[in-house]
C-alpha cells in the first residue's frame, strides 16, 4: 500500500506540467539562469553545517536566452526524492529590474537546538500573522510549509511585473516587524536588495514551492481554516490554491529603505513615516486563491449516480434523471470530486488511465456537470463527505455499538 508522501508524489507527478505552465506565466522573471542546489565536500559541510550549497546556473558563457523551459519546470514540480538535482529556484528580478512577486523565506535549519520546538512555533505564528496581514491589504499570499520542521515560506504574486525597487520596499515592510511579532531572526525576503550595485548583478533565487531539496517532504499550502484538525492543503489541494491564486495590484512607487530602516505598508508599524498605500480589492470582486479548499470537499461516484451503470469499462452510461441539476446545487456550497474505481491503480498511470481520464472529463463536459477535479491520484482524497450509491454509513461513535448491526444489514441489502 502506497504511503501517503508516494500519493502526494504521484499527484503533484500527474500535474507537474499544469504546474509548470503556471509558473511559467506567473513566476519567471528571466529564462537565462536558474538556482539550483549542489553537493558539498566533506570539508565543507563540516565548515557550513550541511550537506549542499546553493549556486545559479549556468555559468555566463552558457548562457541562453530560453534556458528555463516548460521541461525544466515540469521536472522540478514532477520530481520525486530520487531526482533532487531537478528541483530548481528562480531569480526574484528580470533583467530590466522588475519583479513578478516577492518572498519571504522564514527559516528553520536547525532542528536539534533546545529551543527549536519554541522557534518553530514562533515562525508559525508570525507566519499566518503576516499572511493575514496581506490579505487585510488586497493580496493574496500563499502561505507554504517549506520543509515540515517550522520553516515556511510566503509568497505575493502580482498581476503585472513591477519595479524591483518597490517590491523590495513592499517585502522589507513586512519583515521589518519580526521582532514586534515575535520570530527569533530576520527572515529573507526575496527580492534580498532593492537595487544592485552592479547592474548586471542577477540577485538572489527563491526555491519554487514542490519537493525539498534534502527532505522528503513537498510543500503544503495554509487553508486559512484553523478550525480544521489539519489546515495545512496538500497534493491536489495545494495544487489547486496555488493555480487560483490571484495576482495584486503592484507596489506603489515608494522609494526602498536604503538603510534598511522600517517604513510601512497600510497599517504595518515602522520606523519611517511613510505608508506604503497598496489599494486593497473588494473581497466581492476578486477572486480568492482559496475559494474552491475554504469549502467542504465532496466526493461523487460516477456510475450510478451521476452515470447509468452499464456494467461497462469501454463506455459510460447516460447521464441519471437529475444528476446535472444535483452537481449544480451542490457545487453552490461545496467543492465537487469525481472519484470513480474506474480510475483505481496501484502504479504509475498507464496511457489508458489517462485516456478513460480524458474520456470521463469529456463526458462530464459534454452534459454540463458542475465539478471541481477528476480525482486521479492513489487511494481516497480527503472530503467531507462521500456520495456513492453502493456506500454504508457507519458511524460507531456516534451511534453506538448499533452501528454494526445497521451496517451489516444494509452491506447484505446490498450485496442479495
Amino acid at each position: 500500500m502506497a504511503s501517503q508522501h508516494e500519493i502526494v508524489v504521484e499527484e503533484w507527478q500527474s500535474r507537474a506540467r499544469e504546474m509548470a505552465e503556471w509558473a511559467m506565466e506567473r513566476l519567471v522573471n528571466r529564462k537565462d539562469v536558474w538556482g539550483q542546489y549542489a553537493s558539498l565536500t566533506p570539508g565543507e559541510q563540516k565548515k557550513l553545517g550541511r550537506t549542499y550549497k546553493a549556486m545559479t546556473l549556468p555559468v555566463a558563457a552558457k548562457r541562453g536566452p530560453d534556458m528555463v523551459t516548460l521541461d525544466k519546470l515540469t521536472r522540478h514540480f514532477g520530481s520525486a526524492h530520487r531526482q533532487r538535482p531537478q528541483i530548481i529556484g528562480l531569480h526574484a528580478k528580470s533583467k530590466e529590474n522588475t519583479s513578478r512577486w516577492f518572498g519571504i523565506d522564514i527559516d528553520m535549519h536547525d532542528s536539534e537546538k533546545a529551543d527549536a520546538e519554541e522557534h518553530a512555533r514562533r515562525n508559525l505564528v508570525g507566519a499566518i500573522n503576516w499572511w493575514r496581514k496581506l490579505q487585510q491589504m488586497g493580496y493574496d499570499p500563499l502561505l507554504f510549509d517549506s520543509n515540515n520542521n517550522g520553516g515556511y515560506h510566503l509568497w505575493v504574486l502580482f498581476d503585472e511585473p513591477a519595479p524591483t525597487e518597490h517590491v523590495f520596499a513592499m517585502a522589507y515592510s513586512i519583515v521589518s516587524t519580526w521582532e514586534e511579532n515575535n520570530l527569533s531572526e530576520e527572515p529573507e525576503t526575496f527580492p534580498k536588495k532593492p537595487k544592485e550595485k552592479d547592474g548586471d548583478s542577477l540577485g538572489a533565487w527563491f526555491r519554487l514551492p514542490g519537493l525539498h531539496h534534502t527532505r522528503d517532504h513537498i510543500s503544503t499550502v495554509w487553508s486559512g481554516d484553523e478550525w480544521l484538525d489539519d489546515p495545512w492543503l496538500s497534493g491536489h489541494a495545494a495544487m489547486d490554491a496555488m493555480l487560483q491564486c490571484v495576482g495584486g495590484p503592484p507596489p506603489p512607487a515608494e522609494r526602498a529603505p536604503d538603510d534598511h530602516s522600517r517604513i510601512t505598508i497600510r497599517g504595518v508599524e515602522g520606523k519611517r513615516g511613510q505608508e506604503l498605500k497598496a489599494k486593497p480589492k473588494r473581497a466581492a470582486d476578486r477572486k480568492r486563491s482559496f475559494a474552491r479548499t475554504s469549502r467542504a470537499t465532496v466526493c461523487v461516484d460516477l456510475d450510478g449516480v451521476l452515470a447509468e451503470n452499464t456494467g461497462r469499462l469501454s463506455d459510460i452510461g447516460e447521464p441519471v434523471d437529475g444528476a446535472v441539476e444535483f452537481t449544480r446545487r451542490l457545487s453552490e456550497s461545496a467543492d465537487i470530486v469525481i472519484l470513480t474505481s474506474r480510475l483505481a491503480r496501484d502504479k504509475t498511470p498507464s496511457a489508458e488511465h489517462r485516456k478513460m481520464v480524458l474520456r470521463i472529463e469529456d463526458w462530464l463536459e459534454e452534459h454540463g456537470f458542475a465539478y471541481s477535479r477528476v480525482h486521479t491520484g492513489l487511494g481516497k482524497p480527503p472530503a467531507s463527505a462521500y456520495v456513492d450509491d453502493r456506500a454504508v454509513a457507519c458511524r460507531p461513535k456516534d451511534d453506538g455499538i448499533v452501528a454494526f448491526d445497521n451496517a451489516i444489514e444494509l452491506v447484505e441489502q446490498l450485496t442479495r
